[in-house]
């Protein structure tokens, strides 16, 4: 399943929830496993009920008899919704898989938007229920940012890979063949799609 979210120049409120101006220009880091609340950072983005959630805020909290919590505040990356909650140091997120890039708006049809990728020139669809109310800010031959969250409907699938020189690696389950990777040579592990 993918989901695409749009950020725009014009509009900054949403492009930073998208944008996190330590990762501009570089490619987003993938985590693997599950991620413990001792293992929070700002701006650190982990999924909650299957969508992309950033965390904006946090605090570590020891009680003297009780378990230790990190009172969080969240961000829903596709919603824009805010979220405070008390998390117990036992629970455990999956990382979400975050991708940007640049396109520009083509046109519009069948309650659909159509992008082409900056890099690629791949047309990208987008459905009305994601441009939702920002389609007031959006002309063609616009210029956006299409983030895309990787999602899949068996959440931390992976599969094995055989590279092109040989090697075998495994990679999220959303890869598909032919794709370029950018890989974590000394660790023999998938780090993203390459650019």
């Amino acid at each position: 399943m993918k989901s695409y979210a749009i950020a725009t120049a014009l509009l900054l409120s949403q492009a930073s929830a998208w944008i996190s101006p330590s990762s501009c220009g570089r490619p987003s880091t993938v985590l693997f496993g599950s991620i413990a609340p001792k293992d929070f950072k700002t701006g650190l983005t982990i999924q909650i009920d299957g969508q992309p959630t950033k965390i904006i805020e946090f605090q570590h909290v020891k009680q003297a008899r009780g378990a230790a919590s990190t009172k969080t505040k969240f961000k829903n990356l596709l919603t824009g919704a805010t979220l405070q909650k008390t998390v117990q140091a036992s629970e455990s997120f999956d990382p979400a898989q975050i991708d940007r890039s640049d396109a520009q708006h083509t046109y519009r049809e069948n309650g659909n938007w159509f992008f082409m990728d900056s890099e690629s020139f791949e047309e990208k669809m987008v459905s009305d229920s994601i441009v939702d109310d920002r389609e007031d800010w959006i002309m063609e031959g616009m210029n956006v940012q299409l983030v895309e969250f990787e999602g899949n409907s068996a959440q931390g699938v992976t599969k094995p890979a055989t590279l092109e020189c040989g090697a075998t690696i495994m990679v999220p389950g959303f890869i598909d063949v032919g794709e370029k990777l950018l890989i974590d040579v000394p660790n023999k592990a998938y780090m993203s799609r390459a650019k």
